[in-house]
């Protein structure tokens, strides 16, 4: 028995190359619109500390917790768990709120 394959040539056309500088058509128009009512979770970030499980156990209401951040050092503005901005905590009435000094490019 004698299998035949079928090949036939097809063309494709070349794409114009992508100029810098944003010339050109981008590859995905956003119109923003359609994510006007999308809530996200925005969190910022003070600092880290490192504790023993034990030391953490110990915690009580009241204690101090130091963190690896300086006193005037910026804070991060995260989205997903990832930074998107820096800036300094500010009182915003009896909240608090954030400067923003840098956003991420």
């Amino acid at each position: 028995m004698t299998t035949a394959t079928l090949v036939e040539t097809i063309e494709l056309s070349e794409l114009p190359v992508a100029k810098k500088g944003g010339e050109g058509v981008p590859m995905v128009r956003r119109d923003l619109a359609l994510l006007d009512h999308v809530s996200v979770k925005l969190e910022v970030v003070l600092g880290q500390a490192a504790v023993t499980v034990k030391e953490l156990f110990e915690l009580s209401e009241g204690d101090t917790l130091a963190l690896d951040t300086d006193l005037d050092a910026p804070v991060q503005l995260q989205l997903d768990g990832k930074s998107i901005a820096r800036g300094h905590l500010v009182a915003v009435g009896d909240h608090f709120g954030l400067r923003i000094t840098e956003i991420a490019g």
